[in-house]
């Protein structure tokens, strides 16, 4: 087919050998370096540069290039060339035809006339390079001077084996850039990887993971969100970020692909504001927690960008970005949660600290609650009788009045020592139940404080786990000591009531209240320590056993104390720091089916231990006595407890 080709410039070389037997021998030599190892048509100092001189040679032409295939819709480009053609041009448009015709060589015969020297024009064939998959992989130009004649078939026909071969190396180098490039990925998500993952600090971890995608993709700005929600979500870091790539990712557009990446997490290209950007899910288990954002300004940064989603022209690579959001989700998913264990290896410290500090602090409310009252009760009756012994011994009359006293502050020293007991854990909790201790409690402040205190019972007459009843205990009774040494109170109301799988606790006193926000923010001394101690105390409680705490006070209007605890079998099996904050552990869980839901009691004002099955307490159900010593009266002489089943 003829073609009247609209021309490149380039320069005029020397025309090859004239001769036959020379151009055979330039030809055959064509194909001798095509036939050696590792041929390379890149540059010109590769094997492409030496096949064209020998073809040149071969046909009497002054130039030969090898013209690729670009992607679609771009003009195919020049990869090597031989000779120059001074006003001479490449013709472009039959390279285009040979490129997308496979099979189709196309030879443009001279034209009277035309553009040359001396009013001479140049011949051209063009053959394209077909691959082995039958894709046209470019094509093979060789030009010239008219001088030389038309082309011959059989010229054609041994450019077109030359072809063949070119086309086998050309696919070769292809295919081995590509794996180069695929190698270099790996190399490179590799690497990426295990910066990333070579710390579990949360906040290094998203620097190394900004810091890589910003050098693998040239952006100008680049976003970690977490958990995006109606659009760009929760920024958890950011590089090069500004007011302008605020309002970008705040573009509708922008917006639109956040929402379609928080569905699948697959990466989307887009246009916003002049700046184009990537938007890639972080994906865990199945599960997007949050996307990678790369965004960049082609006017600010040089960088020539076609048309997305291709991604052509900026140096981003759709595979890349989402292998890369692939290692930086999982180790993004570690940090977290390696930072999740240490706040809750923390907060188990603080937990412990303060449980040892309540128990420090029980222990010297019961010394000083001894010492203040037992002890000087004992010594008063030890005193009494000492005289009475005196009297008697003298036959003094009044020998009577003094055994009087004495008994009469043994008998005070036996309801103090009662008092103290029941402050530890009163009896009534373990036989009675949560109801039966908390009347103990209130009437005992109704009697020694003069209380108005109303009880509302929801539990219709049942039992709770034992974890529950201890727990609800000791937060109502924290309550209620709050409300008479910080609140003044002198009107309280206890409600306990059991719905749906869970019991709810509410303590309210008509006291002077506070400000619950100022609370955590004083310095927590004098008695806003105790305070402070006890709020914290009675949601650690709450807390343990999977409930919620809610403190509400206003001044001068009292305060409500609502503490909501699940109660069904996972309660049982806990592990509860400190008996009842007196030196012991204690440890609720079921019985195994011999024990017949035994409970076990250790002795609490001496550290002892505490194992306690659910069970019934009441007629059927034994118990294992005290742990303290064979001193204690349910031990025998070897310091074994005895068991006793009378329930007592």
């Amino acid at each position: 087919m003829e073609v009247t080709p609209p021309l490149d410039a380039i320069a005029v070389a020397a025309p090859g050998p004239t001769d036959p037997a020379s151009r055979m021998h330039s030809l055959l030599m064509a194909h001798s370096v095509l036939a050696g190892p590792e041929v390379r048509l890149m540059g010109p100092t590769g094997g492409g540069e030496a096949v064209l001189t020998h073809i040149c040679a071969g046909t009497g032409a002054f130039h030969a290039s090898i013209w690729v295939v670009g992607a679609p819709g771009e003009a195919p480009r020049l990869q090597v060339g031989h000779g120059s053609l001074g006003a001479r041009r490449v013709p472009t448009r039959g390279i285009g035809l040979a490129c997308t015709e496979a099979r189709t060589v196309v030879r443009a015969k001279p034209v009277p006339g035309g553009a040359g020297r001396e009013g001479s024009s140049d011949s051209w064939v063009l053959i394209p390079l077909a691959g082995t998959r039958g894709s046209v992989l470019g094509a093979l130009c060789v030009s010239r001077n008219v001088e030389h004649g038309d082309w011959l078939a059989d010229e054609v026909l041994l450019l077109e084996a030359l072809a063949s071969h070119l086309a086998v190396h050309l696919e070769n180098g292809q295919l081995h850039d590509q794996l180069v490039r695929a190698l270099d990925e790996v190399l490179t998500l590799y690497g990426a990887g295990e910066a990333i993952s070579s710390s579990l600090d949360l906040d290094n971890v998203l620097s190394g993971i900004l810091d890589i995608s910003r050098r693998l993709t040239q952006a100008d700005a680049c976003y970690i969100t977490e958990n995006p929600v109606g659009g760009a979500g929760v920024v958890l870091a950011s590089q090069g970020g500004s007011e302008y790539w605020d309002r970008v990712r705040s573009s509708q557009t922008v917006v639109e692909v956040h929402d379609q990446v928080r569905e699948d997490g697959i990466a989307r290209p887009f246009r916003a504001l002049g700046a184009v950007g990537w938007c890639i899910g972080l994906k865990v288990r199945g599960q997007v927690i949050g996307s990678l954002e790369v965004y960049a300004l082609p006017e600010m940064s040089g960088r020539e960008v076609q048309p997305l989603p291709d991604g052509h022209g900026w140096a981003v690579e759709p595979h890349l970005l989402s292998g890369l959001a692939m290692q930086a989700a999982i180790a993004l998913e570690n940090a977290k949660l390696y930072q999740a264990v240490r706040e809750k290896e923390a907060h188990l410290q603080r937990l412990v600290e303060r449980m040892i500090g309540a128990q420090e602090e029980d222990r010297r409310r019961v010394a000083y609650d001894i010492h203040d009252g037992l002890a000087q009760l004992m010594v008063s009756a030890h005193q009494h009788l000492q005289t009475f012994g005196i009297y008697y011994q003298q036959g003094d009359e009044r020998a009577g009045p003094s055994l009087q006293k004495g008994l009469f502050m043994l008998q005070k020293s036996i309801e103090e020592v009662r008092k103290v007991i029941a402050g530890l854990r009163p009896s009534e909790l373990d036989d009675f139940g949560l109801m039966a201790a908390l009347q103990l409690t209130v009437q005992n402040l109704r009697d020694e404080f003069g209380w108005q205190v109303e009880i509302v019972d929801g539990l219709d007459s049942g039992r709770l786990p034992a974890a529950v009843e201890v727990t609800a205990y000791r937060i109502i009774q924290e309550a209620l000591n709050n409300a008479r040494r910080h609140g003044e109170a002198r009107r309280a109301k206890v409600a306990v009531v059991r719905r749906n799988g869970e019991v709810e606790l509410q303590v309210r006193d008509w006291g002077r209240g506070f400000d619950v926000r100022s609370l955590s923010e004083r310095a927590g001394t004098g008695s806003d320590a105790g305070h402070r101690v006890g709020v914290h105390g009675m949601r650690e409680r709450a807390h343990l056993l999977g409930g919620t705490f809610h403190i509400d006070s206003v001044p001068e209007d009292g305060t409500t104390v609502t503490v909501v605890i699940p109660v069904d079998r996972s309660t049982d099996g806990l592990m509860l720091g400190g008996a009842d904050g007196f030196g012991g552990m204690v440890r609720v869980g079921e019985a195994p089916a011999s024990a017949g839901g035994a409970v076990v009691t250790g002795a609490r004002s001496r550290g002892g231990g505490v194992l306690s099955w659910p069970g019934q307490r009441n007629g059927g159900g034994g118990s294992i006595g005290n742990w303290a010593g064979a001193s204690d009266p349910d031990v025998n002489a070897a310091g074994s407890p005895v068991i006793r089943e009378d329930g007592g």
